[in-house]
C-alpha cells in the first residue's frame, strides 16, 4: 500500500485537489522522468512517493516541497524548522533561507484602499 497524506489521499488525488483539476497519469510519470509501466508498478509500492519523487513533483507543478514531505509523513514540521534554523546558523543572519523565512513570517496586512482614495488609470483601455 503506498503512502498517503494526512487525509488518506494518494499523491495523484492530492495533486488533483491542490491543482483544482484532474492530473493525468502521463503528467505524473513525465514529472518523475519514468515510463508509464514503471509508474504503474511504482504506485503500488509501500515507499511511493519517496522524498525524491515528491521533490520532482513539487518542481514540476510549482508546489511547496517541504509541505509535501510533511503531508506524506517524511518530515515533521519541527524537523523542517530545525533544518531552516541550522541552515541560517551556517549562512548567517540576513542571507540564504533566513531571508525567505523572515519574508514569509511577516504578519503585515495591507488594507484595501477606500474608493475615495482610488484614482483612474489613464494607461488602461476604456471599458
Amino acid at each position: 500500500m503506498p503512502r498517503t497524506d494526512e487525509n488518506g489521499r494518494q499523491l495523484k488525488a492530492l495533486l488533483d485537489y491542490l491543482l483544482d483539476g484532474e492530473i493525468d497519469a502521463k503528467d505524473l510519470f513525465d514529472a518523475l522522468g519514468i515510463s508509464s509501466s514503471t509508474y504503474y508498478r511504482r504506485i503500488k509500492e509501500a515507499d511511493y512517493p519517496s522524498a525524491e519523487e515528491l521533490r520532482l513533483v513539487a518542481d514540476r507543478f510549482q508546489l511547496n516541497y517541504p509541505d509535501l514531505q510533511i503531508q506524506f509523513g517524511l518530515m515533521s514540521r519541527q524537523e523542517v524548522w530545525q533544518y531552516i534554523e541550522s541552515t541560517t546558523a551556517v549562512d548567517g543572519p540576513g542571507r540564504g533561507i533566513d531571508t525567505a523565512v523572515r519574508a514569509s513570517n511577516t504578519t503585515e496586512t495591507r488594507r484595501r484602499p477606500k474608493l475615495s482614495e482610488l484614482t483612474p488609470r489613464f494607461d488602461a483601455p476604456p471599458l
